[in-house]
């Protein structure tokens, strides 16, 4: 069980290390600044008071990366709860990835409501606002039918 937790925290600790570095990459001068998540210490440009830098956060999303499949190569589970310990942790991971990404590069942790992903030359609608809780939430679902059954 313990190995299964520790997958789990290390698909979570990727994808919102990875929210953080990118949000910094598209944050404005102002933002890099103000957030609290990430400061660029080697510039003085930019300062501010980040809980780290953005090194040190991409250091976590390679101990993230390579937690999973590191641990994943010693779980004794059947695929199907392989399959949806890894859905449900990344479900949760995809939201804190947008609470990151969202709060260093605009200061909240909430998409406009309309927002829409530019991929490939089309408009993709998205979940603004707090539709995105539902991520977790069946993340947690996932991962708990996972466990139980």
């Amino acid at each position: 069980m313990i190995l299964e937790i520790l997958f789990c925290l290390a698909i979570i600790l990727y994808w919102f290390s990875e929210g953080v570095s990118e949000g910094f990459t598209w944050a404005k001068p102002k933002r890099k600044k103000e957030n609290l998540l990430i400061v660029h210490q080697m510039n003085e440009k930019y300062g501010g008071a980040g809980l780290m830098d953005y090194h040190g956060w991409r250091i976590l999303e390679n101990l993230g990366i390579w937690g999973t499949v590191f641990i994943a190569f010693f779980l004794d589970i059947p695929l199907k709860d392989f399959l949806l310990l890894g859905v449900g942790s990344w479900l949760i991971g995809t939201c804190l990835y947008e609470f990151a990404l969202n709060h260093v590069n605009n200061g909240t942790i909430w998409k406009p409501w309309d927002f829409k992903w530019h991929i490939l030359g089309y408009d993709i609608p998205w979940w603004g606002g707090k539709k995105v809780l539902f991520l977790p939430v069946a993340g947690i679902l996932t991962i708990l039918y996972a466990i139980v059954f």
